[in-house]
């Protein structure tokens, strides 16, 4: 049976000339409006598309993130990796600093602390990594563009964090639902290369071609 998303949250529903307030409000009241049968589906789907991806593929560091909020989950993915032999790492909130410390991590919940904004994080005692040695991050995000950007919760986090990351694919997970044709655009914005969603893999223009 189809999600209350399939019925009233098409793209129509979330138009340009939204708020980012209010856009934020709506899309997160209709990823929680989803049942946990129909998010798990979703989210299967979602994730199955970067499984499917040649940026998986290569990668041997992959930076996951643990979903609240709705968000799409990420539990097959840290599963996929840990069986490929892939270094996983997950991003911690350090909020004097206003960034994120990447560390690693094993794919289980044991090496989760609740952190700041009540997100779960890894622990701090783990080991952290240079940003640099990412080669592919999955990036959450309340809304997601046709140009690649994206629209998070307001903090910046992932928008200082992304720079850091030379040469490392950016695909954003997300509900088909959350792509919208166009966000405002900021000066900081760095797109991203791909949004994988249960509708599939859709590649944004300056990285149609992905093969090496």
């Amino acid at each position: 049976m189809p999600g209350l998303c399939h019925v009233a949250c098409t793209r129509e529903a979330f138009g340009v000339d939204l708020s980012k307030q209010e856009l934020r409000r709506r899309m997160i009241a209709a990823r929680q409006a989803l049942d946990p049968a129909e998010r798990a589906r979703l989210s299967g789907r979602a994730q199955r598309a970067v499984l499917a991806a040649p940026e998986w593929a290569r990668a041997r560091t992959v930076l996951l993130y643990i979903p609240v909020r709705g968000e799409v989950d990420t539990a097959a993915l840290a599963a996929a990796g840990r069986q490929a032999g892939k270094r996983l790492l997950l991003p911690r909130v350090e909020r004097a600093e206003r960034g994120l410390r990447l560390h690693r991590w094993d794919g289980t919940p044991e090496q989760l602390v609740r952190g700041a904004y009540g997100i779960p994080e890894p622990r701090p005692d783990l080991p952290q990594e240079d940003p640099r040695a990412v080669d592919l991050v999955v990036v959450p995000g309340v809304a997601f563009d046709r140009r690649g950007r994206r629209l998070g919760y307001g903090g910046g986090y992932y928008d200082r964090l992304l720079p850091q990351l030379a040469g490392a694919a950016a695909i954003g997970l997300g509900y088909g639902f959350q792509l919208v044709e166009r966000l405002p655009a900021e000066a900081h914005d760095v797109p991203l290369d791909a949004l994988a969603t249960d509708l599939g893999l859709t590649r944004f223009p300056a990285s149609a071609d992905p093969s090496p």
